[in-house]
């Protein structure tokens, strides 16, 4: 009785320690669509090895196998620091930057071994997000005024050691998602700007595979499903010509799917190396849409009541026009290659650090928008750990991004004319994360 109400009180804890998150998570975004700072161990060495490295309870979200490596009841709360350079420079000299209020992306963990085969866990993090501003009237506003994606992820989890060789895990979660997106009106049905703010509840599942051969040389599958995000919200037309109003909406896009492959092998006792190779499959990110429930919500300006006098066909087609607004994506699948190292100073501490490459997601260069300016990436990090006691680790993480690819910004969707080009797309990030073992 003593052991179970013992374990009992410990789970209460740490449920108590994640559960405070939640409240954190609510907040969280960061520049980008797709996130990968849930871990602040595994951004010290750029992610290499995700989820079976076995340091940090992050392995729920990266690869639920993992788990296996985690010995009792383990809790881990983390938070990362971004901040955006997202610096414009059009033909005509126009400078502006999409850099917003900088951001914090949290994250908690908690694993729990049941017995010598069984573990059960909960990861709530926020797996895409997105934070970017520019001014209201800024040269290319028809490309993007303003963005940001907020998630929280509810995940729990279970994971299975069939032998020494292999584990196995898997888990569903509940996605919460809210967007808000401005943006001036696309060429054709006027000027002013287009705003929507919308959120929504969905479900996702992520499983998991690992492999150890020898005792030092481990190897990782893990699969996260994509989401069809459907938020409900109010959708706004200000400033048209022709028509503006508000009312109800929805907003339409599908997160991509991914699968990563890792690897992790001690070579001499203090010495980790590790490997990641991420697939995202941004084929799914063809666009965002959003409609208006009833296009009878706008309004005619009196100009826009002569063009319907006019030319009642036109004016149907503006309001048409208006109530379902689209940007195009037509992504392509990105990938990210990574590798890191750990070294063991001492038994209290350990350094680490990483270098990879993201590929541009942006199948054709004259669809980059404003709000996701993506392209090729690289990245250089670093980070530390510290263990006071065997109870309780820190660890912290700092990382930077460069954009190193196609930066151009075109007139429109369809247009060869581009009108300026994103001189700097760069994010600094620094993380900060606290595990204990009961």
């Amino acid at each position: 009785m003593t052991t179970k109400n013992s374990t009992f009180g410990k789970l209460t804890v740490a449920a108590a320690l994640c559960s405070s998150a939640i409240m954190c998570a609510t907040t969280a975004s960061a520049a980008g669509f797709q996130l990968t700072e849930q871990s602040v161990a595994g951004m010290g060495r750029a992610h290499a090895g995700a989820g079976i490295v076995g340091d940090d309870v992050s392995a729920i979200h990266f690869n639920p196998a993992g788990m296996t490596l985690l010995h009792g009841l383990q809790t881990t709360v983390a938070g990362t620091y971004v901040s955006l350079d997202i610096d414009y420079k059009g033909l005509k000299g126009q400078r502006e930057n999409g850099r917003d209020k900088p951001a914090t992306v949290p994250a908690a963990f908690l694993s729990y071994q049941v017995n010598d085969s069984l573990w059960l866990g909960l990861a709530i993090t926020s797996p895409y997000g997105m934070r970017i501003r520019y001014g209201s009237d800024w040269a290319a506003h028809e490309r993007g005024i303003s963005g940001s994606v907020t998630t929280v992820d509810i995940n729990p989890s279970i994971a299975w050691k069939v032998n020494d060789y292999v584990s196995l895990g898997g888990g569903v979660s509940a996605l919460w998602t809210h967007s808000k997106i401005k943006s001036g009106i696309p060429e054709g049905v006027g000027d002013g700007q287009f705003e929507y703010k919308g959120s929504d509840w969905m479900f996702t599942y992520n499983l998991g595979l690992m492999v150890t051969p020898i005792e030092d040389l481990r190897f990782g599958v893990s699969y996260r499903s994509s989401a069809h995000v459907t938020t409900r919200g109010d959708y706004y037309i200000r400033g048209n010509n022709y028509m503006n109003g508000e009312g109800d909406g929805k907003g339409r896009l599908q997160t991509p799917e991914t699968v990563y492959i890792s690897a992790t092998w001690k070579p001499i006792q203090r010495l980790r190396l590790s490997g990641l190779a991420r697939w995202a499959n941004w084929k799914k990110f063809e666009n965002m849409r959003f409609s208006m429930d009833d296009p009878n919500n706008l309004q005619k300006t009196q100009f826009g009541q002569m063009v319907s006098i006019g030319s009642p066909g036109l004016a149907g087609m503006l309001q048409t026009g208006l109530s379902n607004i689209s940007i195009q994506n037509d992504w392509k699948a990105a990938w990210l290659f990574s590798l890191g190292a750990d070294l063991d100073i001492t038994d209290q501490w350990t350094i680490r650090g990483g270098i990879a490459l993201e590929t541009d997601p942006i199948k054709h260069q004259q669809l980059r928008t404003a709000l996701i300016p993506d392209t090729k990436r690289l990245w250089l990090t670093c980070g530390l750990s510290w263990k006071p006691t065997p109870k309780w680790q820190i660890d912290m993480a700092y990382g930077h991004i460069r954009g190193i690819g196609h930066r151009d910004l075109y007139q429109s969707d369809t247009s060869n004319v581009k009108v300026g080009k994103f001189e700097k797309m760069n994010a600094w990030m620094a993380g900060a994360a606290v595990t204990y073992r009961f």
